[in-house]
């Protein structure tokens, strides 16, 4: 039952924040933003989270979301690490789940994207997507994570900026 209610709320949430902070833009763009969505996490907790993150993000239309389930040693190992040629990318954004989720040892979950110059005209609405996907994130995952992203956090930058040079990230 408890999980349902966060589906909701989360799908709430990201709709309201989505048609606000999108708007038209998604409607006259190539389509929904790819995300690719990776769990290191072992729990079941923790799986029920993501599937539901995963759940409301396809529900909405306005993000075609691929799951990846990955195997690290640490938080802090990349989890994409010799899987470039396995993904179908290049991806919009790459949301990072960390294993630490399950045992406390992480509360952050990584939104990784190719951030545009703050004087680019797409900053304000690439600004207002990753709020948004923040938005969601925070919900699903209340109490255990907040989403953090490049500008906050200099390993979710560099490996966004790694995975542009490997083709995983636009």
């Amino acid at each position: 039952m408890r999980l349902k209610v966060w589906v909701a709320v989360g799908a709430i949430a990201l709709l309201v924040a989505a048609n606000v902070a999108l708007g038209q833009e998604a409607a006259s763009s190539s389509g929904p933003l790819r995300l690719l969505l990776v769990d290191e996490t072992k729990t079941f907790s923790s799986t029920m989270r993501v599937g539901a993150l995963a759940g409301v993000l396809k529900r909405s239309g306005l993000v075609e979301v691929t799951p990846l389930l990955v195997e690290v040693g640490s938080s802090y190992d990349d989890p994409l690490v010799g899987k470039e040629g396995d993904l179908a990318g290049p991806y919009d954004v790459v949301a990072v789940i960390p294993r630490g989720i399950d045992d406390g040892t992480a509360d952050w979950i990584w939104i990784l994207a190719n951030t545009p110059r703050g004087s680019s005209p797409d900053y304000p609405r690439f600004l207002e997507g990753i709020q948004t996907l923040s938005l969601v994130v925070e919900r699903v995952f209340e109490g255990l994570a907040r989403a953090i992203d490049g500008r906050e956090d200099l390993f979710p930058a560099f490996l966004a900026a790694l995975y542009v040079q490997e083709g995983i990230l636009r």
